[in-house]
């Protein structure tokens, strides 16, 4: 338990010092679009190729990405039964919010400082389902309930997908291992090297962007999909903890990681189908640190260290 609580602390003191350091000026919310860029486009492509290193595919692997679409579907699902009484708008913010994980920016290096290779790489399988369903099917939907078919652009949502480093490389690795084929070992050495700076820049990263400014008359719509996150979470990690037919441990990793945050850019997303943007980025805000903790907690309950 000492192991688990002293890098839960060492995470969150990142993400305080990243915040820290921004209030006293040494950072600024203008300085997160160039560690973004090193985040999303280096490390955390290089941490990806590095936790590749000799795997193969396995059955485990692939319902994890079956899971990665399964919840979404569901969480979709759920939010149009019960949102049906709302604006399109309302509708599409729960969709956008409620569903997706950020995965590669906060899950990702924070479990990979708990688990091995082949644990980590199940966390990369889960993201490659919640990635495709994040940047192409949910935020289809939500636009289509949002501003109908005229507002869906195909070839927008293809480059959206395919110019996502992290999802770039799960595939093509995903390939690679579907093929039983294996890169030179200087290549993973030199990744893992490049890849071992991925936690901490991604938590500075998140500290940087934390924002803890509300607004009490958009509490309620947080508070929503705070309630709803919370609930579809605890039913997910109890239906994959019990039923799913994979090996015990990754059974306790697919059930921690389904409390992750809400994706980076549910902000951006969020305003693009005509909901208030600050709303989303506050609650954003929020659940990063909140999640961190749950997940915490969840490690030391289910022994997984």
């Amino acid at each position: 338990m000492e192991t688990v609580l002293v890098k839960a602390f060492g995470f969150l003191f990142m993400i305080a010092l990243g915040f820290v350091l921004k209030r006293v000026g040494l950072f600024s919310l203008d300085d997160s679009g160039l560690l973004s860029k090193l985040v999303l486009k280096i490390t955390l492509p290089m941490a990806i190729i590095s936790n590749f290193r000799g795997l193969g595919l396995n059955r485990s692997y692939l319902l994890a990405i079956g899971v990665g679409f399964g919840v979404h579907i569901v969480a979709i699902a759920a939010v149009l039964l019960l949102t049906r009484k709302k604006s399109p708008a309302h509708k599409a913010f729960y969709i956008i919010n409620t569903s997706g994980y950020n995965i590669g920016l906060c899950t990702l290096p924070y479990m990979s400082s708990f688990f091995a290779a082949d644990a980590v790489a199940l966390v990369c399988m889960f993201d490659v389902g919640n990635a495709i369903m994040c940047f192409g099917i949910t935020f289809t939907i939500a636009m289509m309930i949002a501003k109908g078919k005229e507002g869906i652009n195909g070839k927008e949502i293809f480059k959206t997908l395919f110019s996502s480093m992290p999802f770039v490389t799960y595939l093509v690795m995903i390939l690679l291992c579907a093929g039983n084929i294996q890169l030179p070992e200087p290549v993973y050495t030199v990744a893992g090297m490049i890849g071992q700076a991925n936690a901490f820049l991604a938590m500075l990263l998140i500290g940087i962007l934390f924002e803890p400014k509300i607004n009490k008359s958009e509490l309620k719509d947080m508070a929503g999909v705070f309630m709803l996150r919370m609930a579809l979470g605890v039913a997910f990690a109890l239906l994959i903890f019990y039923f799913l037919p994979v090996p015990l441990m990754y059974r306790q990793i697919l059930a921690i990681i389904v409390f992750s945050p809400i994706l980076s850019v549910a902000p951006i997303y969020t305003e693009r189908c005509g909901y208030n943007r600050s709303v989303a980025a506050v609650l954003n805000s929020f659940m990063l640190p909140f999640s961190m903790v749950v997940m915490t907690i969840l490690l030391i309950l289910l022994k997984v260290y």
